[in-house]
């Protein structure tokens, strides 16, 4: 499978991060071994991953992974496209939005200095709880001042040759900014915080759900035949949130016939690789 699927190649910015990470190995460095990140070319996916995201990095531990929410393919282009951070072994905390682009992501990563962290993010919401991760970030990079000389370098690489900076506001960026963005776009709410876009008002009804759901198919389907197609989508984004369609081959095949009804063909073929 073409993990792109419809988008024709990854965005420049990727693809001069790879270009780098290129020229920093034959120096000795990599974004690995200095910024535990691993930029993926292949199918990366897991059963926790949204169907209408594409990975392109990972950390190389527990399956966090970094991916372009194309909103069921609705984003044009892949440097448009939001950018989440999945954590396959965190249930309930899984899945976040942390930039609204990959340029705003790599400024992520270079006020952090290391990409594994990132998935702290996942369970903090206040300022409080970022600043405490933000003071331990920088505890732990006094204690191994070598290791973090080298980090340093391949960022200030990465400023220079991709035009990117560190953000003044870590919080603000992701918590306030990233936040009030999306919600301006995803007008319907889903489990997993990431929502659905639609350019109509969506029904009000919802499928009632949670973690210990035993989903009645003929209830499924009569809803899925009365309802728009935003709340459809919505409806799958939370049933995949809650891992039932994960732990049922039948309701899986239901939901698969809808998205290709919907021609959803690549995010079907996500779902058959996980």
């Amino acid at each position: 499978m073409n993990v792109l699927g419809k988008y024709k190649e990854f965005p420049h910015a990727l693809q001069a991060l790879t270009k780098l990470d290129q020229d920093l190995q034959k120096e000795g460095y990599s974004l690995f071994d200095q910024l535990s990140l691993f930029l993926q070319d292949d199918d990366y996916s897991y059963d926790v991953t949204p169907y209408d995201v594409i990975p392109f990095a990972s950390i190389g531990a527990d399956g966090i992974h970094y991916g372009f929410l194309t909103d069921f393919g609705r984003v044009q282009h892949l440097d448009e496209a939001f950018i989440v951070c999945v954590s396959p072994m965190n249930f309930g905390n899984h899945v976040k939005i942390i930039a609204r682009n990959l340029a705003e992501f790599i400024d992520v990563i270079l006020t952090l200095n290391d990409a594994s962290v990132i998935e702290n993010l996942l369970g903090y919401s206040n300022i409080e709880e970022y600043q405490e991760f933000l003071d331990w970030i920088t505890k732990e990079a006094t204690a191994d001042p070598e290791f973090s000389a080298q980090s340093a370098y391949v960022c200030n690489r990465i400023q220079q040759e991709l035009n990117r900076k560190p953000l003044d506001d870590l919080y603000e960026y992701v918590e306030v900014t990233v936040r009030e963005q999306r919600k301006k776009v995803a007008s319907l709410p889903t489990f997993d915080t990431l929502g659905v876009v639609s350019d109509e008002r969506p029904n009000q009804e919802t499928f009632s759900m949670n973690r210990d759901s035993t989903i009645n198919l003929k209830d499924l389907e009569k809803f899925f035949d009365r309802s728009d197609e935003a709340t459809k989508l919505a409806t799958i984004r939370n049933l995949q949130y809650f891992y039932l369609i994960q732990e049922d081959d039948e309701l899986k095949e239901c939901v698969k016939a809808e998205m290709l009804k919907m021609g959803l063909t690549d995010e079907v073929n996500r779902m058959d690789m996980t």
